[in-house]
């Protein structure tokens, strides 16, 4: 095996083409052929150990080549020294596997439950004496994250996205059956709801307003209904429901697989997310309930495991 991956990689040269204009052939290396079926998994094999070097602290986030890290502290200076220790071993690590951390693309984010410091909470961090910018959004595997985790741009994204459908539509609803567009509506529009919305979902009532509306009113365009329509009866015809309902019942499907197919998730999951049996051994009727955390923050209220704990 290591031979035949051996051969694949090997010999390899490539060039660029311009204007109709080739440039020079140059001996690949390093890396793996771009735009190869093998290419991604090579890739993942070769970065597979990142997360397992002895002295990492907090466990980086992988997707291809896409790495978060998630450091935390209840203190500023602590978060600062935390942070730019692990940037010094990841670095180290990559300048021993002959790889290189793109700073332009590299910022970090703070996420403060006291919004009256978040001016104040500059961390300065170096990647090979280049500074990192901070961020107050980045946009990760298609979501937009915000330091206030307040979702309100990748909700007006999402709105964005679906609105330039209106219009289309409008000029399909009488040329095509019901039952083709509603094929179209879970095409189009359902995907781009439900992806991630157990997490863009969780924020206040008037944030999702707008998508809420913009989804009644596609569906209405769909069924030719007038305005004096009940929504509910909209989703009712298509067997859906709208988005703050879509959303609790993702999180209670979520809890379910948490229950009883635990060790299909991620170990981060059923470790979290405790019942009230594992806090205590009183034989109540709720001793098999998802135990709710008791915070009254904010930040503590909007917790998944307390938000289907409750429903």
């Amino acid at each position: 095996m290591q031979s035949w991956f051996k051969s694949y990689l090997s010999d390899r040269n490539q060039y660029v083409i311009v204007n109709n204009v080739q440039s020079e052939m140059h001996k690949v290396e390093y890396g793996v052929p771009q735009g190869s079926v093998l290419g991604p998994l090579l890739f993942l094999l070769y970065i597979n150990d990142i997360g397992t070097i002895p002295s990492l602290e907090f466990n980086p986030k992988i997707f291809a080549d896409d790495t978060n890290i998630f450091v935390h502290s209840p203190t500023l200076p602590d978060l600062n020294i935390k942070c730019q220790y692990t940037i010094n071993i990841i670095s180290d690590w990559m300048l021993a596997n002959k790889l290189t951390i793109n700073c332009d693309k590299t910022n970090y984010m703070v996420f403060h439950p006291n919004k009256t410091t978040k001016d104040s909470s500059d961390l300065n961090l170096y990647i090979n004496n280049q500074q990192i910018k901070r961020a107050i959004v980045t946009k990760y595997l298609g979501v937009y994250i915000d330091e206030n985790l307040d979702w309100k741009l990748h909700i007006k994204e999402v709105c964005q996205a679906l609105r330039k459908y209106v219009g289309v539509f409008y000029k399909l609803n009488q040329k095509l059956p019901i039952k083709v567009l509603k094929m179209l509506y879970f095409a189009l529009i359902y995907p781009r709801i439900l992806y991630a919305i157990e997490i863009y979902a969780n924020t206040y009532a008037t944030y999702l307003h707008d998508l809420f509306v913009l989804n009644n009113r596609i569906l209405r365009i769909i069924q030719r209904k007038p305005l004096h329509v009940n929504t509910s009866d909209l989703y009712r015809l298509f067997n859906t429901l709208p988005v703050h309902k879509l959303f609790q019942y993702q999180l209670i499907l979520h809890s379910h697989a948490i229950r009883f197919n635990s060790e299909s998730l991620p170990k981060f999951f059923p470790i979290n997310n405790l019942q009230n049996n594992d806090i205590h051994t009183h034989n109540t009727r709720s001793s098999q309930d998802f135990h709710r955390l008791a915070i009254t923050t904010i930040y503590g209220k909007k917790i998944s495991s307390n938000i289907y704990a409750r429903l």
